[in-house]
């Protein structure tokens, strides 16, 4: 049930049955040459509005933009800072709160948001005795598709075959294939060190931050290689994903933080 497609008697009417909320938190940010700037906010306002309808829980519209100053050197990408999202999520969640909604599930796509997320769901704990959580779409994804990917080269990396896969199968219109390319090899920032990400680098055994600009490795501003994309490796990762969230939605609506002796 998305909340701003009902009226209030609706949701009060879930609010006697339920108590769970879908919090979709999606990001406007470059995705290469192929893709429009607004793909990651498409997908995930709609898995988390799928997903909620198979779960029968209640979903808000998306949050629409996100820490994304990695991305900043490339027009069109929106950023805003990561306190900016923590207080605005916070107050979101404090009017649903307020309301009787006490479990809240954000549907998130973009790792800027990671730790605002945590913040707010800590702040819902403490204040209301709230259930917070959250699920990483993009992670769900690469899961339900092992094995599937025809690149080797981060298959799953920014605007590479997985996502351009995805879009070309739910999303046509923001796609144009005729402008995409493979990235080529990530640039080193140092001898014996491997560039994994724009906050992340492998060295020996493990791997330690370097908050780096995805156009500091990346010069087109992806990774791996899009061009073997398919709608139906899109659609096949899309309903598995899809069916997995709405699972996992429903399992924590269930979940409680009781103490050990209290009643479930």
């Amino acid at each position: 049930m998305r909340t701003d497609q009902h009226t209030y008697d609706d949701i009060r009417a879930y609010l006697r049955e339920r108590d769970t909320v879908l919090i979709p938190v999606g990001a406007v940010e470059q995705y290469g040459a192929h893709l429009a700037t607004g793909t990651e906010l498409r997908i995930c306002e709609a898995v988390a509005t799928e997903a909620g309808e198979r779960a029968g829980l209640a979903v808000t519209p998306i949050v629409p933009v996100n820490y994304s100053a990695m991305f900043l050197d490339y027009p069109g990408t929106l950023s805003v800072g990561m306190g900016t999202i923590e207080a605005y999520l916070r107050e979101m969640c404090d009017a649903l709160a307020g309301q009787g909604f006490r479990h809240f599930f954000f549907i998130n796509i973009h790792a800027g948001s990671l730790g605002p997320i945590e913040s707010v769901c800590r702040h819902l704990r403490r204040h209301y005795d709230a259930v917070g959580g959250l699920i990483d779409v993009f992670s769900i994804m690469r899961d339900v598709a092992a094995g599937r990917f025809v690149t080797r080269s981060a298959p799953s990396g920014h605007a590479s075959e997985m996502v351009t896969s995805v879009a070309l199968a739910k999303f046509p219109e923001l796609v144009f294939m005729d402008r995409a390319r493979a990235a080529g090899g990530l640039r080193a920032f140092a001898e014996g060190v491997s560039t994994v990400s724009s906050g992340k680098v492998s060295f020996g055994k493990s791997s330690f931050a370097v908050f780096s600009d995805i156009s500091d490795y990346a010069p087109i501003g992806t990774q791996g290689d899009p061009t073997q994309a398919s709608a139906d490796l899109g659609h096949a990762i899309w309903n598995d994903t899809v069916a997995y969230i709405a699972e996992a939605a429903a399992r924590f609506s269930a979940m409680s933080f009781a103490k050990e002796g209290a009643a479930a």
